[in-house]
Order: C-alpha cells, then structure tokens, then sequence
C-alpha cells in the first residue's frame, strides 16, 4: 500500500519529489481521476479497519502509523483544484482515525464474542458435570444406602438372631444388583446421548418407589396427564432423595405421605414424614441436589422441620424455562 502510494505522488517527477518536496506531486494525470482518488481512499480505510481489527498489535501499530503518515504526506504535495492541501491531509487523518476506531470495536466485540463462548462451553461442562453428580448421588447413593442400612440391622439382629440376620442378606444382595443395574444404565445413557433417560410412566413409578422404600409410605399421585420427561425424571429423583433422607436420617418414622399432582401450570409435589426432626445440613449433597434440580425448571423448592417430622416440597412448572 505504501509503495503504491509513492508511486502515485511521483510517477512523474521521481520518489525524490514525492517525498522531499512541497509541491503538486505528479500534477494533472489519468491517476487524478476523483472515481480512482475515492477508490484510493476506500482501499486505504478498509486496509486500516483490517489492520486494526486482525492484526497483532506488534504488527498493527507501525503498520497502521505507517499508512497514515503515507496517506497523509500524499494528501498534502498533490494538487486538489476543489479542496486545499491541509483539508485533503486532514480528510486523510480523519478516515485513518474513523478506520482505526472500528476496528479496534471489531477487535473487541471479537475477543468479547470469545471469551462469552468460552465461557458458556465452561459453563455447559460444569452444568453436565452437576447433572451427573446429582445422578450418581440420587440413582446408585440411593441403592448403596439401602443396602447399608439392611447391613446395619442385620448386624445388630445377628447377635441375637442369627436366622433373622441371613434373612436379610437377600435384601442386601437385591440392592446390590440394583445399584449396578442404575450404574449400567446411567453410563449407558451417557454414551449414547448424554442425557440421564426419564421416566416413562411417572405414576407407576413413583408407587413402586414408595412400596421399595421399604417405609410406611401412603402415596396420593394425581397425574391426570402425562408431563414432558424431564420435568418426570425431577420428579421422580426428588421423591426418592426425599425418601432415602427419611430411611437414613429418621428411621425412627411411622408415616410418611408422599403427594404429588397436576394443576394447571405446575406439578406440586411433598413427602412428609413423622420422624425425628433433624438438621437441613447433614453433611450430604441431596437437599443440594434437589434444590438445584427444580431451580434449574424454574421451580420453588423447600425442605425444613415441620414440628411433628420433616417436609420437602417442590413446585415444578410444566413449561420449560427459556
């Protein structure tokens, strides 16, 4: 570009001319033509835009004063019949300054576009590895906690009753088969689509979660239509997390209601039990994990004493958050 433009101003009269004296540079010509002067001008913008946008600023910098001063130089040793020389250097100074604002705001809405989808690609990955966490804590901690608790009693009945306690192993093995027919399925899930597989058939499952609680459970589900699957799957992990806190926190626990049911715009849902009342910070991650289970649906969540037991209750909206 620069050579370009030493060629223009001395094509006739020499770069000696063009660069060392004042004077009307190559005077009249075909190359004054005002459509090839605005062209010139056009080129030498989108050059400075270009340099000031993709450019590394090591490279940028000289380039783009180097232009500049070139353009300008040239804008003052030409003759220019409707302006005079320091308007036409001035008009040069103030495209190169215009040139150079945009593409320093291009480069920054570039390096801004950047680091936003650096960040959601963060922010997908932390949200993919908090959706797996609350799975593993919710499917298998549900099984694994079953079977611990069989395996306490059995303990304790076996120093008495040694039959009792063998009767119990089964139950133990049951819950052992189970954790690793979830873990099958999670991980099988996750290789296919990366999303943990919903319920089919919320209201069935929901009463065969309570009848394999092994709790005094009395459900009343009133599903009169079939909610989209995530929004069951929720659901369904919040209800059993609720009841796996009761087996392990509140054994002591002689009713426990589970209800769930349809409205118009939401599924409310509450399991509630007689137990001994206990501290909302166990130690665990499951009161975390449901809360961030109906945030993330744009839902309410609570989990606290009531007095006479414990209650967690959830409202899930049926439309999904934009």
């Amino acid at each position: 570009m620069c050579t370009g433009v030493f060629l223009r101003t001395g094509l006739l009269s020499g770069f000696s001319r063009a660069v060392l004296l004042d004077g009307p540079g190559v005077g009249a010509s075909l190359f004054e033509h005002p459509v090839l002067t605005a062209a010139e001008l056009l080129a030498g913008t989108a050059l400075l835009v270009a340099l000031a946008w993709t450019a590394p600023v090591a490279v940028a910098s000289p380039s783009v004063a180097a232009v500049v001063l070139v353009g300008a130089h040239a804008a003052w040793i030409r003759w220019y019949e409707m302006v005079s020389r320091a308007e036409a250097a001035g008009l040069v100074l103030a495209l190169g300054v215009v040139a150079v604002l945009i593409g320093v705001l291009l480069r920054t809405r570039e390096r801004s576009r950047v680091l936003l989808a650096a960040a959601a690609v963060d922010r997908a990955r932390h949200e993919e590895r908090l959706d797996m966490a609350r799975e593993l804590h919710d499917v298998v901690a549900h099984h694994v906690s079953g079977m611990l608790v069989r395996a306490q009693a059995a303990l304790l009945v076996a120093e008495h009753d040694k039959a009792g306690a063998c009767e119990m192993l089964p139950g133990i093995i049951d819950g052992g088969t189970d954790a690793m027919g979830a873990m099958r399925a999670m991980v099988r899930t996750l290789r296919d689509s990366g999303v943990s597989a919903a319920t089919g058939d919320l209201t069935a499952d929901l009463h065969r979660l309570a009848e394999r609680s092994e709790l005094p459970v009395r459900t009343n589900i009133e599903l009169t239509e079939v909610v989209r699957p995530e929004l069951g799957r929720s659901v369904l992990r919040i209800v059993q997390e609720a009841l796996t806190n009761t087996r392990k926190h509140a054994p002591d626990a002689t009713s426990v209601e589970v209800d769930v049911r349809l409205t118009a715009s939401a599924v409310l849902l509450s399991v509630v039990d007689n137990g001994t009342s206990r501290s909302a910070h166990s130690g665990g991650f499951g009161l975390i994990g449901m809360e961030e289970r109906v945030h993330e649906l744009g839902g309410r969540f609570f989990a606290g004493a009531t007095g006479d037991g414990w209650l967690v209750t959830a409202e899930l909206p049926l439309e999904a958050r934009a």
